[in-house]
């Protein structure tokens, strides 16, 4: 398979990716052209391969899933870029995380009710 050309504004954009996992899918993919789950296992030593892909989905990038068949023939899982032009340029370093101070704000605010169920909630089981 010839090795994809990427826009150099993506190059770029990866180059700031320091979520390891996701690092490591991402350069799999741009020297192979797709990653199977069989590879984040045996290779890379993740024993849920999946969550590698969201990795990389988290901070924004598209990934397509499909299947193909493995070495034994059982059907796998398998992931490339999508459409590059949906990046989500806002979503470059991952998941946010609230401070403590925001939160314990927002539990007060809300009375500790839950604003998807109305259920009132202790603050350690709400997110």
């Amino acid at each position: 398979m010839p090795k994809q050309e990427f826009p150099a504004s993506f190059i770029n954009l990866i180059a700031t990716i320091t979520n390891k996992r996701a690092k490591i899918v991402i350069d799999h993919i741009i020297e192979h052209g797709f990653i199977t789950t069989r590879d984040l296992e045996t290779i890379y030593g993740y024993t849920h391969p999946p969550r590698a892909a969201r990795d990389v989905r988290e901070v924004g990038i598209t990934l397509e899933t499909f299947k193909v068949k493995s070495n034994e023939g059982k059907s796998i899982a398998a992931y490339r870029f999508g459409d590059l032009s949906k990046i989500q340029h806002d979503r470059i370093g991952g998941r946010k995380h609230f401070s403590k101070d925001f939160k314990n704000k927002l539990y007060e605010l809300c009375n500790g009710k839950c604003l998807i169920c109305n259920g009132i909630f202790e603050e350690r089981y709400l997110q």
